[in-house]
């Protein structure tokens, strides 16, 4: 009885920053994000745009810093570079330019050099691993991954990402189910001997990953030594660059893949005006004695799914609370996010090329959801959770569309 959510292609990237069309610009430039921030090391990164209604000519960038510089490069991309930071925390911005539209910002920010000899310090938002017990070593092997924005159920990476892989070992074995890395002090072993209280050399790295999910870098390590003392855990890496990382994580140190469908790694505010949206009306279609509501509100490839039931006909505004699967009372509730050969239920997603890769997506899982219409437009407001305990609220609002699906 349940209905698969099939994707409707939806072209480019995500992009976040976008000025208004009009008679004076009649093109509009798309950022995938609006603000980089950069560690006291400086570096690179890039920021992808896209040109809507694009009128032909070149996009331009211009920074108003000595310590950054903005180029554009052939791949639409803005590449920012920074100096690095012998002072305080600074801010510039690069204006990206385009004949026929309106100028956009993008904030760059750079952490202050302080007192740390770290050319890095990275404080991981996930920690997970794989836990092989001693199946390929007489040793108990314990794979650490630490990221800001997770693995993928299956251990491979997530775009715009980075990760430190650790291949540890200690003499003490876990539970399969719930298997805690041991306290201790490691260090790192570039003979790979498995042995106790080491990091192996063998399958031990670094990498971020850029929009596209590829790698933008990748390099071993020289040295490692990380200290584990009941759920806080220390790296101190040095790169075969030379660079000085800290890695830090304080939380459970379960070396499992934490099955969180959501991407998200924080709290996140939705603020969405202009959306699109469809109201379709299932009817009694679980036949459960209550109206079954899909509702979809787009907005570039941005893609937000609400499944509710009331006992409607006309219209599907109410207040929803999630499902409970252990009652029979489905009146004024939402069908939380799920996946099953599709997504099912109440969704963030975003698209990238025409399809929903998993790069960005949150099933919402608890809390409540309202929706109001008034005129012609559909505010959905969000008090949810996502599986993996971030907020998320706000609101996405539009012109709506109801559709009768009713056979």
């Amino acid at each position: 009885m349940r209905k698969i959510f099939s994707l409707l292609a939806v072209a480019s990237l995500l992009f976040v920053a976008c000025e208004t069309v009009s008679e004076e610009y009649p093109s509009s430039i798309r950022l995938s994000k609006s603000v980089v921030e950069f560690s006291k090391a400086g570096g690179t990164q890039s920021v992808a745009f896209t040109i809507e209604n694009s009128k032909g000519g070149s996009v331009t960038a211009e920074d108003n810093a000595d310590w950054v510089d903005a180029v554009v490069d052939f791949n639409a991309e803005v590449v920012i570079t920074v100096d690095a930071n012998t002072g305080d925390a600074r801010e510039a911005t690069v204006t990206v330019n385009y004949e026929y539209a309106k100028a956009v910002k993008i904030t760059v920010k750079q952490k202050e050099a302080g007192n740390s000899n770290f050319d890095v310090e990275f404080e991981a938002k996930r920690f997970e691993g794989i836990y092989f017990g001693t199946e390929y070593s007489s040793t108990p092997n314990y794979y650490v991954i630490l990221s800001d924005r997770g693995a993928m159920s299956d251990g491979s990476v997530r775009s715009s990402a980075t990760y430190y892989f650790l291949d540890m070992y200690h003499s003490a074995s876990a539970n399969s189910e719930n298997p805690v890395l041991p306290n201790g002090e490691y260090s790192y072993d570039t003979s790979n001997s498995f042995a106790n209280l080491t990091i192996s050399e063998e399958s031990s790295w670094y990498c971020v990953t850029n929009e596209s999910g590829e790698y933008a870098v990748a390099k071993n390590f020289k040295s490692v030594t990380a200290t584990v003392s009941n759920n806080n855990f220390e790296a101190i890496i040095e790169l075969s660059s030379g660079e000085l990382h800290k890695v830090t994580f304080s939380g459970e140190l379960v070396t499992l893949i934490n099955f969180y469908r959501s991407t998200f790694t924080d709290d996140v505010e939705f603020s969405v005006d202009g959306a699109t949206i469809t109201a379709s009306l299932y009817g009694d279609s679980y036949e459960v004695g209550q109206q079954n509501w899909f509702i979809e509100a787009k907005k570039g490839n941005e893609v937000f799914m609400v499944e509710v039931f009331n006992d409607s006909t006309e219209k599907c505004d109410g207040l929803y609370q999630m499902f409970d699967p252990d009652s029979t009372n489905y009146a004024n509730t939402y069908i939380p996010g799920m996946v099953n050969d599709g997504l099912i239920g109440t969704w963030y997603a975003t698209v990238n090329n025409g399809k929903i890769s998993g790069d960005s997506w949150a099933p919402m899982t608890e809390g409540a959801i309202r929706l109001a219409t008034s005129g012609s437009t559909l505010t959905i407001e969000y008090g949810c959770k996502d599986d993996a305990g971030n907020n998320i609220t706000g609101t996405v609002s539009g012109s709506v569309t109801v559709k009768d699906m009713r056979e």
